[in-house]
């Protein structure tokens, strides 16, 4: 199955380096661009920072990102001055140029060996990029000299880091570093919760056990491990780890509230309901418990109760961009636009901003035509410049979402050129191409992308992928899919991959395998197809057709599965 991880906020990010900054303790370049960007601070002699400066505001004005970061760049190599290359480091970085991000971090280093941000930011930059040799190189010297204890350290890197690189990289990042510190309990704790991340359970499991060895009494370990014990299949083993803290006469409110996710995500309803109630109701309310109880009473498809639930949390005065996004959702649900337009509008910040803006897009792109849709989006950029990534795929979705899969793909195209660095959007160019039956087209960008990050296990699977859908190459997308299920070996999305890889062999009980432990980690409807035509091909034709019944239930509205139903005489 193709995947892409999401595009990540640049302001919680820099909210967090802000946050490393005061965590930390009292201290103790290439070019290679490319001939098109020759034409920066051409008007400018080399040895003119200011000069250079001017060009780089000149590009940013218009629009030009990628020359703008070049040229202040060279105006930080062309200075002494530590200023230039901070403010050159943080443009490019609060613009999603990595590359010069990474570069002007270098200079500011060159100038100033001790300064810390500017470890953090090439850091990050290198962790974008898939450089782990110098994000290794960054954070290791961070961790010996920048906190207090390379315990606090860990700790503090790990907010920032679990927004940023892919799964597999971080969890690669933090292995590497806990070689340096391999009896620092905080050490293990990061490297098991960005494994989780990364859709490796058994190392998350290893080390969050380890973590627990290490400091046997600190409840964050232990419930690191109960959840990698949930998410591996081992339930029982984790839940009773929960339970346990929960029911410790010192247990807060946090601790009883994981245990009823934990619950709730092993298909225990009554049980997660029964712990978060209490919290719900009487005096003292917990907005956290409102909105547990909330999303149980949309899995279940209760929605009035649901309604009524994030009302409540509503009236608490917190969690309030939350509830207003559910309570968009029910509206959208019960198919009244205007009220969901209604509470979507009002989801201005918080985690749900961009999806609920999209959400208020699309409702408007229905009512009155896409380029109505894209306008809405525009508009919430203009206010959100540091989301700039994100809205380009989202403006891109929309095209998609409606049918305009030309337009999409020059959204994309833009954006492409505007965020050269962000590998979501080559992605979501893929996915495009692959819509339109571009298939040749998808191959080439995929390896493009693969070229510059060798390894890369999100992108080994994407092409794996579309080689093995397209039944070409098989013995080259066997190679690319087992290395990236080396990495990720709990991911839903790469078992999917190797499970019809196996099956365009002919090799139909190893596939059968495959696509079902995927089925067991994801509900997605391509896995279900992908799980019933294997089904159907071994001759139980009644399990496929439960399968895409059972997925049907799921997406009423798919039409993928009401087409292959029809073919299967249902």
């Amino acid at each position: 199955m193709l995947m892409s991880r999401t595009v990540t906020g640049r302001a919680t990010v820099v909210a967090a380096l802000l946050l490393l900054s005061a965590c930390a303790a009292a201290p103790g370049a290439s070019e290679g661009e490319a001939a098109k960007n020759a034409g920066a601070g051409a008007a400018a002699s080399p040895a003119d920072p200011q000069a250079l400066i001017a060009d780089g505001d000149a590009a940013l004005q218009r629009g030009d990102l990628p020359q703008a970061a070049l040229a202040y760049r060279r105006a930080a190599e062309a200075s002494d001055d530590e200023a230039i290359a901070e403010q050159a480091t943080e443009l490019a970085f609060d613009n999603a140029q990595f590359r010069e991000t990474l570069r002007s971090a270098q200079r500011w280093l060159a100038i100033n060996p001790t300064i810390e941000d500017a470890r953090r930011y090439a850091g990050v930059a290198a962790l974008e990029l898939h450089e782990l040799d110098e994000a290794e190189s960054q954070f290791a010297a961070l961790l010996e000299t920048a906190f207090l204890s390379p315990a606090a350290g860990y700790l503090s890197l790990l907010p920032v880091l679990a927004d940023h690189g892919t799964g597999p990289d971080t969890t690669e990042l933090f292995r590497r570093l806990l070689t340096r510190h391999p009896d620092v309990g905080e050490g293990h704790y990061v490297l098991a919760a960005a494994a989780l991340r990364g859709e490796n359970f058994a190392l998350a499991v290893e080390h969050a056990r380890r973590a627990t060895e290490i400091a046997p009494y600190w409840t964050p370990a232990k419930l690191l491990l109960a959840r990698s014990l949930v998410a591996s299949g081992q339930e029982e083993a984790g839940l009773n780890i929960a339970r346990e803290l929960a029911i410790a006469p010192d247990a807060d409110i946090s601790t009883h509230l994981e245990y009823a996710l934990m619950l709730a995500s092993v298909g225990r309803e009554e049980e997660a309901r029964a712990l978060l109630t209490p919290y719900a109701t009487g005096e003292r309310v917990v907005p956290a418990a409102l909105r547990g109880l909330g999303m149980l009473d949309l899995q279940q498809r209760d929605l009035d109760a649901a309604t009524k639930r994030f009302e409540d949390l509503l009236g608490t005065g917190a969690m309030s961009y939350d509830a207003l996004f559910f309570l968009g959702s029910i509206a959208d649900r019960r198919k009244d636009p205007e009220r969901a337009l209604r509470y979507y509008s009002r989801v201005v910040g918080g985690d749900f901003a961009l999806s609920a803006q999209g959400r208020v897009a699309r409702i408007k792109a229905q009512q009155s035509g896409l380029d109505a849709g894209l306008a809405q989006l525009d508009e919430f950029a203009r206010s959100h410049p540091q989301r700039g990534p994100e809205i380009v795929a989202a403006r891109a979705g929309l095209a998609s979402s409606l049918g305009d899969e030309k337009r999409a793909i020059a959204i994309l195209d833009e954006g492409i050129a505007r965020y050269p660095d962000v590998v979501d959007l080559g992605m979501a160019r893929v996915f495009a191409y692959e819509r339109l039956g571009r298939h040749d087209a998808a191959i080439k960008e995929l390896r493009r992308m693969l070229a510059e990050r060798p390894g890369d296990a999100v992108l080994e699977n994407a092409l794996g992928y579309t080689l093995a859908d397209q039944d070409r190459h098989l013995d080259e997308a066997q190679r690319l899919i087992g290395a990236a299920l080396t990495q990720m070996p709990d991911s839903a999305a790469v078992l999917d991959s190797m499970g019809w890889l196996l099956f365009r062999q002919g090799r139909l009980p190893e596939a059968l395998k495959y696509l079902q432990r995927a089925s067991d980690l994801g509900e997605e409807t391509e896995i279900d197809l992908h799980l019933g035509e294997v089904q159907w091909a071994m001759g139980d034709r009644d399990a496929a057709r439960t399968t895409w019944r059972q997925a049907l239930e799921r997406q009423p509205d798919n039409e993928e599965l009401k087409e292959r139903l029809e073919r299967a005489g249902q």
